[in-house]
């Protein structure tokens, strides 16, 4: 495989070079190279619009003269400079097959510099990052974070930094600095209802590896729900730092308020918006909901929002229908408060 793209790209990469690597007069090597940089441009405009199976092999060959011709302008470089300055080392004939060979070395070695700092960028963290519980602390409350799949956090500051824990390279700046004692949080986010390819990745952490009956969320961290589930847990839970005396619902209550409700024999309240639908107990409590109306996706959409503590809010997604909301949006309040208290040590 090797040897095929030496001779595919050998070839590219010789005649950009032999093109350009004889102009020994600067008032002819100057608009040689311009000449050829324009060119080269537009050809390479040219081929990275066109598709189909060949549009790769085209910009392959494309790359490769571009890079022979800017080795070959060098070369051409170089021997005037040495002409000017009376240096023999800098005659042509050292100068081009030196500057030939480096400069057709140099996008392999580019390529397995880019490749290396790849890897290292998104190499596994360590084992003490990946299996140790890291402190943490959200407003007054002290809390330690596994590195599991659905877990996003926000720091503290102007220009927060935020951590998805199923991506390496974030999972190790937060294992640095919750280890350090640093870690100071405004939000923590629990998004349980991910993306099948998202989930796929990170579900493959150490976390899912055994059941951890500690964590309430677990399970749904490390698999993928049904459609077609109604769960008695938030697909997806915010904990975030609210602003002195700030009520967090106090859109949405407004909002509903608007509207006239239709009353159901349990009691329950229906508010109807333009776009949305608000249900509320009777005790009171309520949920910004949507209907899919799909097959797929048999159930609402609710998103309910409360007071966690005078300096806490905490915002849940969670699926159900207008028959289970009384019974069920109280069972999956409560699990939301469980899947934040979990984390406290």
């Amino acid at each position: 495989m090797q040897y095929q793209l030496l001779s595919l790209v050998g070839p590219a990469y010789a005649f950009g070079f032999l093109a350009l690597c004889f102009w020994w007069r600067w008032r002819l090597l100057v608009p040689a190279g311009i000449l050829a940089a324009v060119l080269a441009k537009i050809e390479f405009a040219s081929v990275n619009a066109s598709d189909g199976a060949g549009a790769a092999f085209g910009i392959i060959l494309v790359v490769f003269v571009m890079i022979g011709a800017a080795s070959g302008f060098a070369a051409s470089g170089i021997v005037l400079i040495g002409r000017t300055a009376q240096l023999q080392a800098l005659r042509g004939v050292f100068v081009l097959p030196v500057v030939f060979i480096l400069g057709f070395g140099s996008y392999f070695a580019v390529t397995w510099s880019q490749q290396k700092t790849r890897e290292a960028r998104y190499r596994q963290p360590a084992a003490v990052c990946l299996d140790n519980l890291h402190p943490a602390r959200i407003a007054d409350v002290d809390i330690a974070i596994p590195v599991a799949p659905g877990i996003f956090l926000y720091g503290e500051g102007m220009n927060s930094d935020h951590y998805l824990l199923w991506s390496n390279p974030d999972a190790r700046a937060f294992c640095g600095e919750a280890d350090g004692g640093k870690a100071t949080l405004k939000s923590v986010v629990f998004m349980l209802d991910g993306i099948p390819a998202r989930r796929e990745m990170e579900t493959k952490r150490p976390f899912c590896s055994r059941p951890r009956p500690e964590y309430p969320w677990a399970e749904m961290a490390c698999h993928l729900i049904s459609r077609e589930l109604i769960p008695d847990k938030p697909v997806g839970m915010t904990v975030s730092v609210k602003a002195p005396g700030f009520d967090p619902s106090v859109r949405e209550r407004k909002a509903m308020l608007k509207n006239q409700p239709n009353v159901a024999s349990d009691g329950l309240r229906t508010y109807r918006s333009q776009y949305d639908l608000y249900l509320q107990r009777p005790d009171g409590y309520f949920a910004r909901c949507h209907d899919h109306r799909s097959k797929s996706q048999p159930w609402l959409s609710c998103t309910a929002t409360e007071e966690l503590s005078d300096k806490l809010a905490i915002s849940y997604d969670f699926r159900s229908t207008a028959e289970l909301f009384i019974t069920q949006s109280a069972t999956v309040a409560a699990n939301a408060r469980a899947i934040f208290n979990s984390l406290k040590p």
